[in-house]
């Protein structure tokens, strides 16, 4: 049996993120393997034999004490599997556990600092002064100050550690102070362009401080030379497909874009909240449901399912209880209609992490792997499939991409290389 060998582990709180931030390697012809962390804090071994392991480990909704303990038992396991970089993929705008996933990954290596840098420039998140910015604005003040389930309260990134042990310090990317002679420390990186990051890297790369290190798919883009990770650009395959869309997200950007795709041509169809109910699907009206969407894809057109914004809870209790039920729920449906002959000819798309590991949870195996980039934040990917040997899937984070993104997403794929080789990858996966 081959011995592990990932140069990098990636640790990422959600699915969406963790195949954001392995697409940026994988978009270099670097072998990268996805896997989700399902019940226990650990994966199989086998994954640490790709260049680049990337582990869902699914800790933006739980309690911070939790999610310092499965990052920290992750890290322990990448490192004995040979690791010598550890990532940890936060949210660019800056929900879940971030100081705890940080924490955990310094106590479990041993070293004296971590490097943070969360900014994301081509989708204008940057990081001056110690501040997230978000479209010119603190991102307090942004959409992600007013989600529905986890609004943003402030806008300094130091805030995210205000329970770790770790001192935390901010910098420019041209002046990183040195590893501390005693005790842990956090260094917060400004960036706002692709050429900060480069510094950050080569700093770290001359002082031999490429450790531990964390951000969003910014950072992660600019690591692959500094980490020895340097292959040829990817070629993703010709497809020439509509979009069948299904989104858990609730934020603001994706709604724009659901709204763009209808107003161009999409069908777009809302869920109510006794569709997002659990034994639905198994019931005559959830069938009925079922074969009007299939009547849908007979037009060829996109079709864009969402939820509606039927959504609403009391107190957290509900909210967390909300939140599983319907990612649940939305991976089901996507499940029952990739079964459906009519879906063989469309592209499944899915918007947002918890959507992303409801649909995840509908398959045999928890290991995805990424192709490539669609259109920025938008990744293609295979996954295992029941019916066809895998499935060729695109996914993004909600809070990502421009009003058009679903059309540039087409247009790009439609532009894709048509080697034999690329279009029957596609044409086989998809049943085409």
């Amino acid at each position: 049996m081959e011995e592990p060998m990932a140069r990098l582990t990636v640790i990422a709180d959600d699915l969406t993120g963790a195949l954001d931030t392995g697409v940026q390697f994988a978009n270099r012809c670097v072998s990268v393997r996805v896997a989700a962390v399902h019940g226990t804090a650990a994966v199989h071994e086998e994954l640490f034999q790709a260049d680049v392991a990337v582990i869902d480990a699914e800790v933006r909704h739980r309690s911070r004490q939790q999610a310092y303990k499965i990052c920290l038992e992750l890290v322990q396991q990448a490192l004995r599997c040979g690791t010598d970089s550890v990532y940890i993929k936060t949210d660019s705008g800056l929900r879940g556990n971030i100081g705890a996933m940080f924490q955990a990954a310094l106590d479990a290596s041993g070293a004296a600092a971590a490097y943070y840098a969360p900014a994301l420039p081509r989708m204008n998140r940057l990081t001056r002064g110690g501040i997230q910015y978000i479209d010119g604005v603190p991102i307090n003040e942004s959409v992600f100050g007013k989600d529905p389930f986890e609004p943003v309260r402030s806008p300094y990134i130091k805030d995210l550690f205000k329970n770790c042990r770790a001192a935390v310090v901010t910098c420019q990317p041209r002046n990183l102070p040195p590893p501390p002679q005693n005790g842990q420390q956090i260094v917060i990186c400004d960036a706002e362009n692709a050429m900060d990051f480069q510094c950050i890297g080569m700093e770290l790369q001359r002082t031999n401080s490429l450790k531990i290190l964390g951000g969003c798919a910014g950072f992660a883009a600019a690591l692959p030379p500094f980490l020895g990770l340097v292959g040829e650009p990817i070629r993703l395959p010709c497809i020439k497909a509509p979009l069948l869309v299904l989104c858990g997200s609730l934020n603001p950007i994706t709604k724009r874009q659901l709204e763009y795709g209808a107003a161009h041509g999409g069908i777009r169809i809302s869920l109510q909240s006794e569709q997002l109910t659990p034994d639905y699907f198994a019931s005559p009206a959830g069938q009925d449901f079922l074969t009007q969407i299939e009547q849908q894809m007979q037009s060829r057109c996109d079709v864009l399912i969402d939820t509606g914004g039927t959504e609403t809870a009391e107190d957290t209790s509900e909210v967390e209880q909300l939140r599983g039920q319907i990612a649940g729920q939305l991976g089901l449906l996507m499940a029952l209609l990739l079964k459906r002959p009519a879906a063989d000819h469309y592209l499944p798309m899915i918007i947002g992490g918890d959507t992303l590991m409801g649909f995840m949870q509908q398959l045999s195996e928890a290991e995805i792997s990424p192709l490539g980039e669609a259109a920025p934040g938008a990744v293609l990917f295979t996954a295992p499939m029941a019916a066809h040997a895998s499935r060729i899937i695109v996914s993004k984070s909600g809070g990502f991409g421009d009003e058009d993104l679903l059309s540039r997403i087409r247009q790009n794929l439609q532009k894709g290389t048509e080697d034999d080789e690329a279009v029957s990858t596609y044409h086989a996966a998809a049943g085409i």
